[in-house]
């Protein structure tokens, strides 16, 4: 094993910093994973601002990853050593209420990961970001996470696959359910939201409708499927969706950017019998007003709200599967590539919140 070295976070709003790391083996149910490739995500911004979902810093960051299986745990049957691997932390536990009562998709993803990383120079443990810590050379996971991939596909692009793509993509197939034919909306066009146009797509949406302040992600949703584009710094948004609609409004609108005034929009363009879903992680302080008894009440409006795109394993080799045979386009959703060093990952994180990039992906180790 080369040196292991992960980008760590030590508080809140705390700078990425590019720190040794050591390894225990990996205990009963574990697996040890060498990275290959890990995407920046708003998750990993969202978890430097307020906290890990409730574990402690120091926190390793990353959580969209694929790698390479180098040891295993006890236990584990369904991926050893040598095999490529999508690591997923939404996939279901099987052990919270929901998932008891047979609802998986409605599963909590409470993982915590294994205490099995630790800092170097203070021997503090590390827990990755949403359990996994994919920025990193080497992470130690729940096996239960990991998804075995075909040994020809390219790592450094199905890792958006372990949370922006699927989460957009199950938003759209799994939580809003989109039908052959459906009108839809989506409003945030980073790789949630291009990811959704796809899925909308895929699914046979004949109008697909897309939202953002930046022009060039509005190109980006054309070329990827939208019908329709909306640039939401020239006017209001639900204003020009219904205009589109001939006044009617979308069966379906999906809400990626994380703002209670987006959600408030995608349940203001919806039809009769419309659907919003709400994707984006809010602040925890956030509300969200509707006009309950002018437009949501009398056409009986659904708000809908998914974690991670309400995935079931067997929904990402479904998802694997769109990407090695062209329906989803993951290529055109990487804008850059870098390296695992404190100044391309400081650069990720500022292209990502000043909208300049779809997606940065951090080549790690040999794929």
């Amino acid at each position: 094993m080369t040196d292991p070295v992960a980008i760590v976070v030590h508080e809140l709003g705390g700078e990425p910093l590019l720190e040794a790391i050591e390894l225990d083996p990996p205990g009963p149910g574990e697996a040890l994973v060498r990275i290959v490739a890990s995407g920046v995500c708003h998750s990993d911004a969202w978890a430097i601002e307020h906290g890990n979902w409730g574990e402690p810093f120091p926190m390793t960051l990353g959580h969209e990853g694929a790698g390479i299986v180098e040891e295993v745990g006890d236990g584990v049957t369904h991926v050893a050593p040598g095999d490529p691997v999508l690591l997923a932390w939404a996939v279901p536990c099987g052990a919270c209420p929901t998932c008891d009562r047979g609802e998986p998709r409605k599963c909590a993803h409470g993982w915590s990961q294994p205490p099995r990383v630790r800092l170097a120079r203070t021997g503090e443990t590390l827990l990755g970001t949403l359990s996994l810590g994919t920025l990193a050379t080497h992470t130690i996971v729940h096996a239960a996470e990991l998804i075995r991939l075909p040994t020809d596909v390219d790592l450094s692009r199905v890792c958006l696959l372990g949370c922006g793509a699927s989460t957009g993509v199950g938003a759209v197939v799994n939580t809003g359910r989109i039908r052959t034919g459906a009108s839809v909306a989506v409003i945030g066009l980073g790789g949630i939201g291009l990811a959704a146009v796809q899925a909308a797509r895929i699914a046979g949406a004949d109008r697909i409708v897309a939202i953002d302040l930046v022009a060039g992600k509005l190109d980006a949703a054309r070329a990827l499927g939208a019908t329709d584009v909306v640039d939401a710094s020239t006017g209001d948004a639900t204003e020009a969706v219904r205009a589109l609609t001939g006044g009617d409004g979308v069966e379906a609108a999906f809400e990626a950017t994380g703002h209670a005034v987006v959600v408030e929009q995608a349940v203001a363009m919806l039809t009769r019998g419309g659907v919003a879903v709400a994707i984006g992680v809010p602040t925890p302080d956030s509300e969200v007003t509707l006009p309950w008894g002018a437009h949501a009440y009398p056409n009986k409006i659904q708000l809908r709200i998914t974690d991670g795109g309400d995935p079931l394993l067997e929904d990402f080799s479904t998802w694997v599967g769109w990407f090695r045979d062209g329906r989803l386009d993951l290529d055109a959703m990487v804008t850059r590539e870098a390296s695992l060093t404190e100044a391309d990952v400081r650069e990720a994180f500022r292209a990502m919140l000043a909208g300049e990039v779809i997606r940065t992906v951090i080549r790690i180790t040999p794929g």
